[in-house]
């Protein structure tokens, strides 16, 4: 009996684990979806929000907006971080998740400059400083989630799920803005076929608050909660007490914060604006090295729970930085082949270090600061790196006249976290602090 009994308790530990797994990622896709389709749809906002005389000072606007929401995700982070590692994991997430479906649907619904003037750009900007605030709350949080609730010897493969499932919701961000440009002409795209995607995100974020309303709080958490171990100020004992860790974090994010958002946000509008192909062309190729990079996360995310957290990102960070300018040579608007197999092979170079590096970040935090740890060293790499790239790649290329600039971009935050990688100590075997 007593064998059946622990037979049933482990099902249920298992099922546990894997309904957390799946809420949380359900969350997480549902936020990045919501949030990267801005980026998608730039050069037809740029003309309807931000009209100018020039269309590269229209595009920059609007990546100007693209940047300034991320000025917003550290104070998301700080905020929601705060409640998580005070009161649970649990009620901030679900907060984190209808925050950005509510904003998403505001975005979708607004009307231009050209119907309510100046108030139409400024409501926009309003809208994506939510959307930050909520993205940069999701972010440790469900890292925190998923790593709490992980096996013991899973724990890469299982994080690597959250790295998974935000590559997902560019892809299908991506997929959804290819369908919409392809089957539309210019005309109904800029009229109304580019709100559809914005749409979504209301009706996706209540599954998403349904599913983790449902759940139980993590059991590290609880345990530190029984302990009384909880932090009253987690920010200020995180900084004084774990700084080392939230740099080597820090660094540990650069590499991913350039290459998300040049490989995959700004490609769309680099190779249909500065390399003249195609929109629907652009989209697709960039959707084939999404697909690629997507099928490669698990791989190496369980790999990282053979060979080791190290290894992986050291030779990743390395790769990035060897890979990505001659790839960017080989973007040719008279070749698809050759330029989806170009951004693969920049896939390629970052998914090792893409799939490791967040349950690398949760294993050198310590459970009664995670939440708040995580969120700093995430979102201020973010914010810094990935909020201002597409604005500082489309600026290289304009004030320097160097088609392949935006390459160096991504190279330099490689070289931070060559370092940060190299500093960091393997974490493979020693579990969650």
């Amino acid at each position: 009996m007593e064998s059946i009994a622990l037979a049933v308790n482990e099902t249920q530990r298992v099922a546990q684990h894997k309904k957390a797994l799946v809420a949380a990622c359900v969350g997480n896709f549902i936020e990045y979806y919501d949030f990267v389709i801005y980026g998608y749809f730039a050069s037809v906002i740029a003309r309807l929000f931000f009209p100018a005389d020039n269309e590269a000072a229209s595009l920059l606007l609007t990546f100007a907006v693209f940047a300034i929401s991320y000025a917003s995700r550290p104070l998301g982070g700080l905020i929601f971080g705060h409640l998580g590692d005070r009161y649970g994991r649990k009620t901030p997430l679900a907060v984190a998740v209808m925050l950005i479906a509510c904003s998403t649907t505001v975005i979708g619904l607004l009307p231009t400059y050209s119907a309510i003037g100046i108030a139409s750009p400024i409501i926009l900007t309003a809208a994506r400083l939510v959307q930050g605030i909520s993205v940069g709350g999701e972010y440790g949080g469900a890292t925190s989630f998923i790593a709490e609730y992980a096996p013991p010897g899973r724990r890469g493969f299982y994080t690597g799920w959250q790295t998974f499932t935000i590559g997902l919701a560019l892809l299908v961000g991506g997929a959804v803005a290819s369908i919409i440009t392809g089957a539309l002409s210019a005309e109904d795209l800029r009229a109304w076929g580019w709100r559809l995607p914005f749409f979504a995100g209301l009706p996706l974020g209540f599954v998403g608050l349904y599913l983790r309303l449902k759940l139980e709080e993590t059991p590290h958490f609880s345990s530190v909660q029984q302990t009384a171990e909880i932090e009253r100020t987690p920010l200020v004992t995180g900084l004084r007490r774990e700084w080392k860790a939230i740099l080597i974090g820090m660094g540990l994010i650069a590499a991913p914060s350039a290459c998300i958002y040049i490989y995959y946000i700004y490609s769309p509008t680099y190779l249909s604006v500065v390399l003249g192909f195609k929109l629907a062309d652009a989209q697709r190729a960039n959707l084939y090295s999404l697909i690629f990079y997507c099928a490669l996360l698990p791989v190496f995310a369980h790999l990282s729970d053979v060979v080791g957290r190290r290894p992986l990102m050291l030779v990743s960070s390395l790769a990035i930085m060897l890979v990505t300018y001659p790839a960017f040579h080989l973007l040719d608007p008279h070749d698809f082949g050759k330029t989806v197999a170009a951004l693969c092979l920049m896939s390629l170079a970052f998914a090792p270090h893409s799939a490791t590096a967040l349950c690398a970040m949760a294993e050198i935090m310590p459970t009664r600061l995670r939440y708040t740890g995580l969120s700093v060293s995430l979102n201020i790499p973010v914010t810094l790196l990935g909020g201002t790239a597409p604005f500082i790649a489309t600026y290289l290329v304009s004030r320097t006249g160097d088609l392949y600039s935006p390459a160096w971009f991504v190279i330099g935050a490689g070289l931070c976290t060559l370092v940060a990688a190299y500093a960091y100590k393997e974490t493979l075997h020693s579990g969650l602090r």
